[in-house]
């Protein structure tokens, strides 16, 4: 009976070894053979090996990204350089740009002023027929550097009121223009400023143009008829003082 029990003994631990878990079963064995009949065996936790593996998953992973982080910031800072190099190099071309731009403006200005000077001095400037001043009137101002330009129903005035005051005290008034047909009735004529007229003179002379001087002004007008005409025109400059009263009447002929 103790031989059986004693053979039992062993099978019975066969079947418990079986039925607990082994630790030995958690780990791999490794079998390196170096020469015939020479064997070395090596014994590796399965967890260790799980581990490391992970560990170097999370080591690619990492190095893909941080590889593919420094290609983005390499790209982003080439393309940063390459665009300040080309908007420094359109600064540099707008600068270049702009001062040929200056040059050629100065250029046609200088033009400009050279034609405009050939014009005038090419062209004469129509003289009038009559002019005349009455000299009953008190010589306090006059006018001198008249000059008068007529197209068709434009007609353009330049000239300087004078003070002719001795004391050289300022003096101050109103001018008005008046223009005709010649040899027509009273009806054609055109005042400007515009005024109501009786006996061919304004009958509100505060609605003339304005002026007040120390030695003199430069008075320079351009008036359009109401209706064009090729006739001569007869150009009436009147110059109130403050007080109302005539004191130059000048008629010319255009």
């Amino acid at each position: 009976m103790e031989n059986k029990e004693r053979n039992m003994d062993p099978d019975r631990e066969r079947e418990e070894e079986i039925r607990r878990p082994s630790k030995h079963k958690e780990r791999l064995t490794i079998m390196i053979f170096k020469k015939a009949g020479k064997v070395r065996t090596l014994e590796i936790s399965s967890r260790l090996i799980f581990f490391a593996s992970l560990f170097f998953l999370i080591c690619i992973v990492a190095a893909i990204f941080f590889t593919n982080k420094y290609l983005a910031y390499f790209y982003i800072y080439k393309t940063d350089k390459m665009q300040a190099d080309k908007i420094a190099e359109l600064s540099r071309e707008l600068i270049k740009i702009t001062k040929s731009l200056e040059r050629s403006k100065q250029k046609i200005a200088f033009l400009n002023d050279y034609v405009i000077g050939e014009e005038k001095d090419k062209s004469p400037e129509p003289m009038p027929t009559v002019d005349h001043t009455e000299t009953s009137l008190p010589k306090i101002v006059d006018i001198d550097e008249l000059k008068v330009k007529r197209d068709r129903s434009t007609i353009s005035i330049n000239f300087r009121i004078v003070n002719r005051q001795l004391n050289e005290k300022p003096i101050g008034g109103y001018i008005f223009f008046l223009a005709s047909i010649k040899d027509s009735d009273s009806s054609g004529v055109w005042s400007y400023p515009s005024s109501q007229l009786k006996h061919g003179l304004p009958v509100d002379y505060t609605k003339g143009q304005r002026f007040l001087i120390q030695r003199f002004k430069s008075i320079r007008n351009k008036y359009q008829l109401t209706r064009s005409t090729d006739k001569p025109l007869i150009l009436k400059i009147l110059v109130y003082d403050r007080s109302g009263e005539l004191i130059l009447k000048k008629v010319l002929e255009v």
